[in-house]
């Protein structure tokens, strides 16, 4: 646990700084889909920690076997209280329904605490 310096007239306070885990605060959902590929997009609170962050997608064609999985790197604003993760899956099949469940991490693949309900798109 971190602790936290207060200077408050003169004096030393200490408290401890409580981490909370990001939330999701909108999606995830589909912004575009084609024939071989999709875009999943979703929104959480600002996860704090390293600059860098990754948006995960676990998918597959079996909603109880994500087995695939499709990352994209972002950059975290420490002066925005959200962020958008976008991750592109390429290489699907065509008329296809495949289900997915997204996360993010930090640079060090630690989980943000992101973790969503499954949900399923079908390509073109």
């Amino acid at each position: 646990m971190s602790f936290l310096k207060y200077f408050v007239a003169g004096f030393v306070f200490l408290g401890s700084a409580v981490a909370t885990a990001a939330q999701v605060v909108s999606g995830p959902e589909v912004e575009m889909s084609s024939e071989t590929s999709a875009i999943i997009r979703w929104s959480t609170s600002n996860p704090g920690g390293t600059d860098l962050h990754y948006g995960v997608v676990h998918y597959g064609t079996d909603a109880a076997t994500l087995t695939q999985v499709a990352r994209s790197p972002n950059r975290r604003n420490p002066w925005h209280p959200d962020m958008i993760f976008r991750v592109l899956i390429d290489g699907l099949n065509s008329r296809t329904t495949y289900y997915y469940t997204v996360e993010s991490t930090g640079a060090t693949d630690a989980s943000d605490g992101v973790a969503s309900p499954v949900a399923s798109f079908k390509t073109k």
